[in-house]
């Protein structure tokens, strides 16, 4: 698969734009000179800065095809299906974020990628998504001291 390095320039910079105005948002850290936008700025300014290189180098390429051009692999075998999977299940998981909380969301969101890519061995891969899933959960959590959302799990702690 190949896309066009003018329409990846154009998607870095819609997200840095995002990103900057999100950041503007942020309250400013009493007695410091920089605040919690300062890192979101950095990044936003240089997808910025990527997104305008990839827009003139793609502007000058005049052997276009097309924007987007699927590979071999998009006309077989349902890839293209699984990555619909993969990117609209992301979307679901972050919809349903609060409600259901992560540790739930995202144990059964990975756990049937799992089983759909592993040939469809349900026990294991929701094991396996469970525990990763915990993982993540509780170094966010005890670690970082970023608490995820727990939805109906509010009031248990591990």
């Amino acid at each position: 698969m190949r896309i066009h390095d003018s329409l990846i320039g154009v998607v870095l910079l819609a997200l840095a734009a995002f990103m900057a105005f999100e950041a503007a948002g942020f309250p400013p850290m009493p007695g410091q000179r920089f605040g919690p936008s300062l890192v979101p700025n950095l990044l936003a300014a240089g997808f910025a800065i990527c997104g305008l290189v990839l827009v003139a180098t793609g502007l000058r390429n005049r052997e276009v095809k097309g924007l987007v051009e699927l590979g071999e692999w998009a006309r077989k075998g349902g890839h293209v299906v699984d990555v619909g999977l993969v990117v609209g299940g992301l979307a679901l998981l972050i919809l349903v974020w609060r409600p259901v909380g992560f540790l739930i969301g995202a144990t059964l969101y990975t756990g049937l990628l799992a089983a759909r890519f592993r040939g469809g061995r349900l026990p294991s891969s929701f094991a396996i998504a469970f525990l990763a899933c915990f993982a993540i959960d509780w170094a966010f959590r005890r670690l970082l001291l970023v608490p995820l959302p727990q939805g109906p799990l509010t009031g248990l702690y591990w």
